[in-house]
């Protein structure tokens, strides 16, 4: 009788701890069952207190989502940026940098209740298995476009659902889709002979790009752009180094570049003052606080990136005070942080 009675008791036990099919309800166990977004079943905790990340791009969208969940940057920001970052989330600890997060003693120590890896519909599944193997008793969830300027709006659904604010993640949702439905069909009635041909300009001496169909040069596909760029294109980090002969025959009339230093380079060198967008003075550098507006980290970030290079391209179309104001209001919906006008205006015309 009193093994039984112990043998009811662990049985107890553990369909406390494990209930049975899982259950998105919280208060039904201590652990719930979801599928990610590669279709994996993955049985989580269901109070969710702590989050790391194994890219920078998802670090971001927690961030954005639940910041006081986030239990490590890549890629924090630092200097005038973090000015953005409201105080109470300074505390964040820096986990490592992009492809440094092979360090899994490091983030096991960090007691997360589970870990968010980038996926990419059609990569081998077994990587992932293999990054659980590596990460033990701590639930791998696998998230799908985070690098997709086009795609974010399932993978913030989802994340909230599984960060456990459901109504933060749609509330997120609303504002991204309404800023980027706008601009598409504003675009879309613009003539093919008149859209602006733009080149992505990288690195200092702007002879490194990424042409359509790259996330790093997303944003000139979205806001109704013709990249010019004509070269091969580089998966994952991508920068394809090309010819300022080759910058010359393809004749942009604007240049986009996260580069400040490229931008003093170009203007004072005399190749680069034979492109048109070089005479016209139409050289933009995108803003970098706190995170790129444009690239690099090519995630949730850049919806900001929207707005502003929806203006850059078509100032008449997206009139400035259009684009402070989507700005303005991503960086209290997003950010958690309400800007100034003069810390409007400074961010948006640098």
């Amino acid at each position: 009788m009193i093994r039984k009675l112990g043998v009811l008791i662990s049985i107890l036990m553990l369909t406390a701890l494990f209930p049975a099919g899982g259950s998105s309800n919280p208060a039904a166990g201590l652990y719930r069952e979801i599928t990610d977004m590669a279709g994996r079943k993955v049985k989580i905790p269901a109070s969710i207190t702590k989050v790391l990340t194994t890219s920078p791009p998802p670090a971001t969208f927690v961030y954005m989502i639940a910041p006081e969940k986030l239990g490590g940057w890549f890629m924090p920001p630092t200097g005038q940026a973090r000015k953005y970052i409201p105080e109470k989330f300074h505390h964040i600890p820096v986990m490592g940098r992009e492809r440094q997060a092979s360090n899994y003693e490091a983030y096991i120590a960090a007691r997360p209740d589970l870990v968010f890896v980038s996926y990419e519909a059609g990569t081998d599944p077994s990587n992932i298995d293999l990054i659980q193997e590596k990460f033990g008793m701590i639930p791998v969830v696998c998230v799908e476009n985070t690098r997709n300027a086009v795609g974010y709006a399932d993978t913030l659904r989802f994340m909230g659902e599984v960060l456990g604010v459901p109504a933060r993640g749609n509330a997120l949702v609303d504002y991204y889709l309404k800023v980027l439905q706008e601009v598409q069909q504003k675009v879309s009635g613009v003539p093919e002979k008149k859209r602006k041909r733009v080149y992505y300009a990288e690195k200092e001496n702007g002879l490194a790009t990424d042409p359509a169909g790259s996330c790093h040069s997303q944003l000139i596909d979205v806001c109704g752009g013709i990249n010019v760029a004509q070269c091969q294109f580089s998966s994952g980090r991508g920068m394809t180094q090309v010819t300022m002969e080759s910058i010359l025959m393809w004749n942009p009339e604007i240049i986009i570049t996260t580069s400040s230093e490229f931008v003093r380079h170009a203007y004072g060198d005399g190749t680069w003052k034979k492109i048109p967008a070089v005479q016209n003075r139409r050289i933009h550098c995108a803003p970098r606080i706190p995170f790129n507006w444009f690239d690099r980290p090519p995630g949730v970030n850049r919806i900001a990136g929207i707005p502003w290079t929806a203006h850059v391209l078509y100032p008449k179309l997206f009139p400035e005070n259009w684009a402070k104001t989507k700005v303005k209001t991503f960086f209290s919906l997003f950010y958690h942080y309400d800007l100034s006008e003069d810390e409007l205006s400074s961010l948006i015309s640098s």
